[in-house]
């Protein structure tokens, strides 16, 4: 991304992305080609996989995935396909929802070929003598999968590098917070009708904040608000008014690259994952993870009060980038540099040959 010079300089005359890159059939096939099936995504808290068959399974920007704990205690990650005739072995809900469930083994649902825990196909009930049939050439599509703290992450590239690689100076950022001592509370997914990338962007300034979010805006200074982007994360700096005595947002925001960020609060932490759904729809799923013994009323209670304020604002602006009316704009030097951070980011990837 260049010097923090370069970088100032490019940001006091950039363009935001052209308003057709939100709504393209084949951008979004790109992205997904190119981006989601690259990076290292985060999936789950570790304490959702808690014993042998505990299993997560979602559609990860299209892709049916899922994550099992074995018998052994090793958690492995599949592609929920099965070999024969692309039937699923754990399936997710009708709109593509999954979440954590309990899968005693891996048979596949449509025609029961039954797979080991390393997805080795084990036996394909009732087949028949087929010829040149070879079983061990039809194992499942595993995943890269790893840990950072309790976070379970998984990649689609078996070729790509390490997890520790792509969490960039968030380890630094997080080293003092006390993660693993904080306990799954709840998931809660919203559906949002606007490209996946409008959200992300939404998140990724504070500038919008005095004239959507006036609850948050009593509670922040936002004369004092600071956005750092770079090394794969951006995070916001916000100041507490003086005379908020327990503020809810007084703790780390930070935001990994490409979807994922972790909202800090006093007493827990809520873990936002931006999910593509469709060139001009997206899903939001918050892992809520609070202390012992803490009372996480205001935290879900400002979480939701934000969330609906920002779904209004991104669906007004989603529809304004489908109008034809809107292709690009100036990006703000003062508020917006972890916009054209994300921005800058997408464009490379974009460009690089498919």
């Amino acid at each position: 991304m260049g010097t923090e010079g370069d970088f100032q300089r490019r940001l006091a005359r950039a363009e935001t992305l052209p308003a057709e890159l939100y709504r393209s059939e084949d951008v979004f096939a790109q992205e997904r080609r190119q981006l989601f099936s690259k990076e290292w995504l985060l999936v789950a808290h570790v304490s959702e996989l808690d014993g042998p068959g505990a299993t997560i399974s979602e559609r990860l920007a299209g892709w049916p995935i899922f994550v099992r704990r074995g018998r052994d205690g090793v958690l492995r990650g599949f592609h929920d396909v099965c070999r024969h005739r692309a039937g699923p072995i754990v399936g997710t809900g009708a709109d593509g929802t999954g979440g954590p469930c309990r899968v005693p083994r891996l048979q596949c649902r449509y025609h029961g070929w039954v797979y080991d825990e390393a997805g080795r196909l084990e036996r394909a009930p009732d087949f028949g003598d087929a010829e040149a049939f070879d079983p061990r050439a039809l194992a499942l599509t595993p995943l890269q999968v790893d840990l950072w703290r309790g976070f379970v992450f998984v990649c689609l590239d078996l070729e790509a590098g390490p997890l520790e690689a792509a969490l960039g100076r968030l380890p630094g950022l997080a080293q003092d917070l006390p993660l693993e001592g904080y306990r799954l509370h709840r998931r809660v997914s919203h559906r949002i009708r606007c490209n996946w990338k409008t959200y992300v962007e939404n998140y990724l300034e504070g500038y919008h904040i005095p004239y959507v979010h006036p609850r948050l805006h009593r509670e922040i200074d936002v004369k004092g608000y600071e956005v750092r982007a770079g090394e794969g994360v951006v995070t916001h700096h916000a100041p507490s008014r003086p005379r908020v005595a327990e503020p809810v947002y007084d703790g780390l925001w930070a935001w990994l690259f490409p979807n994922v960020a972790l909202n800090v609060y006093g007493e827990g932490l809520s873990v936002e994952r931006m999910l593509p759904v469709s060139p001009g729809e997206m899903c939001i799923e918050y892992l809520f993870l609070f202390s012992e013994g803490a009372d996480p009323g205001d935290a879900l209670s400002m979480c939701q009060e934000v969330t609906e304020e920002d779904r209004a604002i991104c669906e007004a602006v989603q529809t304004n980038l489908e109008a034809g009316v809107y292709d690009t704009g100036r990006l703000s030097p003062r508020h917006e540099a972890g916009v054209f951070y994300f921005q800058s980011r997408i464009r490379e990837i974009l460009a690089r040959p498919a």
